[in-house]
């Protein structure tokens, strides 16, 4: 949250950088465009829509307090929007708050299986439910953990038509809580979430239970789209009334499918806030399918939030005016985080489970966008149904930090609070389709403020970190390598690795306790001319259970010497990295700087490249900078071409 808040007072340098288009390769030969793709899945006409069983015992039925007079009218202020930015900041540099915490009581925390009512089958299998009801809740969220294996979970909410979500074996659910501190379900409609509980015949329930954590009671659903009235101040649907609904503008067979690479994105903290932002959907140079996901970083800022989403695809008028129920899909799963960036506002994701058929995995361009080009903007505005703006490029804004984003000029429709991490598109008239070129970071353009300009991220930026995804069959004869970096609450430690095998068995919860942070920087996995071999130490778990790394061939000899058995020298050249001036602290062209701190009290390095975060560092006197010249900086990681 720091990290966010870290932004605000930010010096603008505005620069209108008129920049020209260039090609789909840069002078490396890598891929900078791809085009769009429709997911038709083969097994689509075989697919089952998920259901209840039916059954015949009673449910136990668990009834939280009614919320307390201030919470009732919550929407996108109070707590949770001050905590998550300063009033200082753009408007829409924050998600839309749509749901808050309500704390399941002592007592029904606890859930044994063998003291549930059971329905059983024909077949030998059996079916129980626990219910837990939020009156007059649009939706709820529920944090759950288990304890036992062999039965699966399914999770619906009570509102008419509302979607069924599962089966989630046991062991999914607790290898989440493994890895990510907690399990959360999708967003179940109505003011009851049902979670169904099913033992195949002869499996055992004995030593079985639920471990239900904070609730969380959403204010806003799409079942609320479901009433003519849904315009109401307590429903969804308050954008503002100089928005356009998609179904209005002039049809396109491009702009359709921009829409359907559109998802509005809802996800919870681990405080028991729920927020609603928007994204898109990525393609990959191979057509793979695999669903990533482009939003902002001050919508997603860990990989618990991230493991939280739930997504609305088609959210949409069905007709210019329409009232009538959008045909939506809800997505539950969840999402892994890939990457992101406090200092140029990116997150990736990868949803858990595909996608609905019909989406669209929407073409993108990772060049600079030149001044003057038609801008298109998709996106969920107070979480409202899919509305369309259009304006122009204006340049790009520039801060302090060294970062800039596409400023935008709407000359129709607007964005806001809920729109954060929405696509920026422009036209390619030779491919006949819309390429993605950024994410909503902020801005102060609103229907009462017309000429306000909206700012998004940089595609171009982002993707030489994110290549291993995105452009998989992409030439990289430099050997450059994403270094990763993850976080361990228990020990509030951080730890950085580029060796693939590390990185699965982190993010698969094999190493348990780890998270990414989603900070990530390149580096080389081999010698070259100006790169230096980057040794690790490992201190032991009877020290501090810690890691060490560093380019000076010097300082890898003195640790060595000074503390021979207490820290292991686990490997010379771990990957390549180039080094800074060692007076100046100034990098070669072509790399970027990175800063190392040391925690004495935690017996911890953390390596960064971000600015947000060293600034933050800096102001904790917990961390200690180490490194070369007047900025400290530590290595110099490479850059890619087109930035």
């Amino acid at each position: 949250m720091e990290q966010r808040l870290a932004r605000i007072g930010r010096l603008i340098a505005a620069a209108a950088l008129g920049m020209g288009t260039a090609g789909a390769a840069s002078v490396t030969g890598a891929v900078n465009a791809v085009p769009p793709a429709e997911y038709r899945p083969a097994t689509v006409a075989q697919k089952s829509v998920a259901t209840l069983a039916v059954v015949s015992t009673p449910a136990l039925r668990i009834d939280l307090p009614e919320p307390a007079t201030e919470f009732r009218a919550q929407r996108a202020g109070g707590a949770a929007a001050a905590a998550r930015a300063d009033a200082a900041s753009p408007s829409k540099q924050r998600p839309l708050v749509i749901g808050f915490p309500r704390e399941v009581p002592e007592s029904s925390r606890a859930v044994a299986l063998a003291g549930l009512a059971w329905h059983e089958s024909a077949d030998g299998a059996r079916t129980a439910r626990v219910e837990v009801r939020s009156p007059g809740a649009a939706g709820l969220r529920l944090a759950l953990s288990v304890q036992g294996a062999g039965f699966a979970l399914r999770f619906a909410g009570s509102a008419p038509g509302a979607t069924v979500h599962g089966p989630y074996p046991a062991d999914e659910i607790a290898g989440a809580v493994a890895r990510d501190g907690a399990f959360a379900t999708p967003v179940l409609e109505g003011d009851t979430a049902i979670v169904e509980v099913s033992a195949p015949a002869g499996a055992s329930i004995a030593d079985g239970a639920l471990v239900l954590g904070t609730a969380s009671r959403l204010t806003a659903a799409g079942v609320a789209l479901r009433d003519a009235m849904a315009k109401r101040l307590s429903d969804i649907g308050m954008s503002g009334t100089c928005n356009a609904d998609v179904a209005c503008v002039s049809p396109s067979t491009a702009l359709q499918q921009a829409a359907n690479s559109l998802g509005k994105i809802v996800f919870g903290d681990r405080n028991g806030f729920t927020y609603a932002c928007s994204a898109a959907l990525l393609n990959d140079s191979v057509n793979s399918f695999v669903p990533y996901l482009l939003t902002s970083a001050h919508c997603i800022e860990s990989a618990f939030e991230a493991g939280t989403i739930s997504v609305y695809w088609f959210f949409r008028a069905q007709s210019c005016g329409s009232t009538a129920t959008p045909a939506y899909v809800l997505q539950g799963g969840g999402a892994a985080l890939l990457a992101r960036s406090d200092d140029w506002d990116y997150a990736l994701l990868r949803l858990n489970r595909a996608p609905p058929a019909g989406v669209f995995f929407s073409a993108w361009r990772a060049e600079p966008v030149p001044a003057l080009a038609v801008a298109t903007g998709l996106h969920h505005p107070n979480g409202d149904l899919a509305k369309f703006s259009q304006g122009s490029t204006t340049g790009y804004q520039s801060y302090s930090d060294g970062s800039s984003f596409v400023r935008v000029q709407w000359s129709q429709g607007t964005t806001e609070v809920g729109s954060s991490g929405s696509g920026l598109y422009t036209f390619l008239p030779e491919g006949g389709y819309y390429e993605l070129r950024g994410a909503l970071f902020g801005g102060e353009a609103s229907c009462s403020n017309r000429s306000g300009p909206d700012y998004y991220s940089r595609l171009d930026v982002m993707l030489p970190l994110v290549r291993q995804y995105l452009t998989p069959d992409a030439p990289n004869p430099e050997g450059r390598r994403a270094v990763v970096e993850y976080y361990h609450a228990g020990l509030r430690h951080y730890f950085i690795t580029a060796d693939p095998g590390e990185v699965e068995a982190l993010d698969s919860g094999a190493i348990a306790g780890w998270e990414r942070t989603g900070v990530r920087f390149l580096a080389y996995d081999a010698p070259r001319p100006g790169a230096s071999p980057v040794c690790r130490y490992y201190l032991t778990p009877a020290v501090g259970n810690s890691h060490f790394y560093s380019a000076d061939p010097a300082e890898c000899a003195r640790v060595g010497e000074r503390y021979a058995g207490t820290w292991i020298h686990e490997s010379p050249a771990v990957f390549h990295i180039a080094l800074p001036h060692p007076v100046s602290g100034a990098c070669p062209a072509g790399t970027r700087a990175l800063w190392r701190f040391f925690n004495p009290g935690l017996l911890n390095h953390r390596y960064t490249p971000e600015v947000t975060l060293r600034n933050e560092m800096r102001a904790d006197p917990a961390w200690i900078g180490e490194g070369y010249g007047p900025d400290s900086v530590i290595m110099c990681a490479p850059t890619d071409p087109i930035t």
